[in-house]
Order: C-alpha cells, then sequence, then structure tokens
C-alpha cells in the first residue's frame, strides 16, 4: 500500500471521503455503523492499522497533514460516539467496536509521541495471537 492509498482509505473509513457513490465509502469503519447492517467487519479495523503503519512516518513530521488528523480522530470520536448507549448493536459488538477504537486510539497516541514501537505492540499481538 502506497501512503496515497493510505490516505485515500482513511478518508473512506472516516466517512469524509466526498466520494459517496464509492462502495468503501458505505462500506467502510464508519459507514458500516450508520446505517449498521448487523455485522461487524474486522477487515476494516485490520485496513485503518495497516494505513497507519504506512503513514507512522508521517506522524514524525514537524507539521502533521490535517487530514490525516482529521480522518483518525474522527474515526476514534464518531466511532465511539455513535455507538455509546446504542440500541441497534449487540452488547457483544458494541464491545468488539469499542475494542478496535481503543487499539486505534492508542497507536494515535503513541504515534503523536513519536513511538512507533509501541504504537503498533497491541495490534502486532492480536495479529500474532489470531493466526497461531
Amino acid at each position: 500500500m502506497t501512503k496515497e492509498e493510505a490516505y485515500i482509505l482513511l478518508s473512506f473509513h472516516s466517512c469524509r471521503n466526498n466520494d459517496i457513490e464509492n462502495e468503501k465509502w458505505e462500506n467502510g469503519f464508519l459507514g458500516s455503523l450508520r446505517p449498521f447492517q448487523g455485522k461487524l467487519y474486522e477487515c476494516n479495523f485490520i485496513e485503518i492499522m495497516e494505513c497507519l503503519k504506512v503513514l507512522a512516518d508521517d506522524f514524525m513530521k514537524p507539521t502533521i497533514n490535517q487530514a490525516l488528523l482529521s480522518d483518525v480522530y474522527s474515526i476514534i470520536h464518531l466511532g465511539r460516539r455513535w455507538i455509546d448507549r446504542a440500541d441497534f448493536v449487540t452488547q457483544e459488538q458494541q464491545k468488539q467496536i469499542i475494542k478496535w477504537v481503543d487499539m486505534i486510539q492508542d497507536c494515535f497516541y503513541y504515534l503523536l509521541e513519536g513511538d512507533v514501537d509501541t504504537a503498533f505492540l497491541e495490534y502486532e499481538y492480536k495479529i500474532d495471537n489470531k493466526e497461531s
């Protein structure tokens, strides 16, 4: 994945991309929650984390791309707000969304702090243990 592709994917996952006719807009991380179709897509979470890996060094620049910050923060903020006390998801689904958003938020924090190694520790542990 290139940096340009990562930026575009994050814009779809955050529903901030103007191409609302694109399937990725509707089926991305936030798009799949509103309106909720009853199913969670772990592939969206994984894609977000992989985008953050590709863009990790962009967080180290003196000036960080505003769209990048807005996309990631939108995923975190709206991901929480939309499922907070939501009656359209099961408790199990709500727990899963919160777990993903927490992991994205922690990664975001550590990237902003310049600690790339710590940023992806939890995610890599999850992926490594899922595959074994």
